[in-house]
C-alpha cells in the first residue's frame, strides 16, 4: 500500500496534479492523503477578532479550508469508489514545510505530489517556491506536475545528473517501479555547467548505469553548457519526453544561493512532470 500526499490549495494547478497522480498510480493500492495548509502569516489579528468568540482558534482559522477539503474528498471518493484507491483529508495551520514534514512522518508518506505554475524571479531564486522548499527541506520523493500538463503513458523518460551528482542504486525505488511498469526508453543527461569532465569518466558512468539496468534501452548524453535549460527543453520537445527524473540533496540556504539555484532553474522551467528522488546521503 502506497501512502501519497496530495497538496491542495483548491486551484487548477493542484487539481491538475491530483488528476495526473490518479492516472500515474492507476491500478495500485494507494491511500491518497489530501493536505490543505493554512500558512501562519495568512491571518491577521482582525481575522481572529472577527471570529465567533465561542469558537476555538482552530475552528476560526480553518473552517473554510475544512469545508472545501470535505467537498473535494467526497468528490474523489465518489469518482473512485470502485478503484483500488482510498482517501483521507487533513488540514494544518503551520509553516508550510513544517506541516508537510509532519504529514510525511505521521502518515508514512512514500511520495508527495504537487503542482507548479513555473513562475520564477529573484525572490524565488533566493527564497524558493513552495515546491522548492519541499524538495530542499523535506526528506521524501516529490512528483511535480506543470499546471497545464495532461497525463501521457511513459515511453521515454529523461534522467538528469547535476555536475556533482553520482548515479547510485540506493534511493531509486520509484525509478525502478517506473522502469518495471512502463519499460520506457531512458535518456541520461549529465549536466556539467561548463565544468570539465573527462570523456573516460562519462564512458565509465554510462557503463555502470547500463549494468544496473541491462533490460533498459539507455542513451547517455553530456551537456556542457553553463546554462543547459534551453538545451534540455529542446530535447524534451524533440524526443517526446513524458517524465524527467533527478536526485536532490537537501541544501542549506547558502548552498542553494552559491550553486546558482541549478535545481530551481530546472523545476521552474520544466514543461513535463518531474520526479525528484531523495539523494542517498539523505536516507
Amino acid at each position: 500500500m502506497k501512502n501519497i500526499l496530495l497538496l491542495t490549495d483548491f486551484t487548477p494547478k493542484s487539481d491538475n496534479a491530483h488528476q495526473f497522480a490518479f492516472q500515474f498510480f492507476k491500478g495500485q493500492d494507494c491511500t491518497f492523503h489530501l493536505l490543505s495548509i493554512q500558512k501562519v502569516w495568512d491571518f491577521t489579528m482582525d481575522d481572529l477578532m472577527a471570529a465567533n468568540p465561542k469558537s476555538s482558534v482552530d475552528v476560526a482559522l480553518l473552517k473554510d479550508n475544512r469545508s472545501d477539503l470535505t467537498t473535494q474528498l467526497q468528490t474523489y471518493k465518489s469518482i473512485f469508489k470502485d478503484s483500488t484507491f482510498t482517501f483521507e483529508s487533513h488540514v494544518d495551520y503551520d509553516v508550510f514545510t513544517d506541516a508537510v514534514t509532519q504529514a510525511v512522518q505521521n502518515y508514512n508518506i512514500d511520495i508527495i505530489v504537487c503542482g507548479t505554475d513555473g513562475n520564477s524571479g529573484i525572490l524565488e531564486a533566493i527564497f524558493s517556491s513552495h515546491t522548492l522548499r519541499i524538495i530542499n527541506k523535506v526528506n521524501c520523493p516529490v512528483l511535480v506536475i506543470p499546471e497545464h500538463y495532461n497525463y501521457q503513458e511513459l515511453e521515454h523518460i529523461q534522467y538528469l545528473l547535476d555536475y556533482d551528482d553520482t548515479f547510485e542504486s540506493c534511493g531509486k525505488q520509484l525509478f525502478d517501479e517506473v522502469i518495471t511498469r512502463y519499460s520506457p526508453k531512458v535518456s541520461v543527461h549529465r549536466l556539467t555547467f561548463a565544468l570539465e569532465m573527462q570523456p573516460e569518466s562519462c564512458d565509465a558512468e554510462s557503463e555502470v548505469i547500463q549494468q544496473l539496468y541491462p533490460e533498459v534501452s539507455l542513451h547517455y548524453h553530456v551537456i556542457t553548457s553553463d546554462d543547459p535549460i534551453k538545451e534540455l527543453n529542446a530535447f524534451v520537445k524533440e524526443e517526446g519526453i513524458q517524465l524527467q527524473i533527478l536526485s536532490a540533496r537537501r541544501q542549506t540556504f547558502l548552498e542553494r544561493f552559491f550553486s546558482h539555484s541549478h535545481l530551481s532553474k530546472i523545476v521552474n522551467s520544466t514543461e513535463v512532470p518531474l520526479l525528484i528522488l531523495c539523494d542517498c546521503s539523505d536516507e
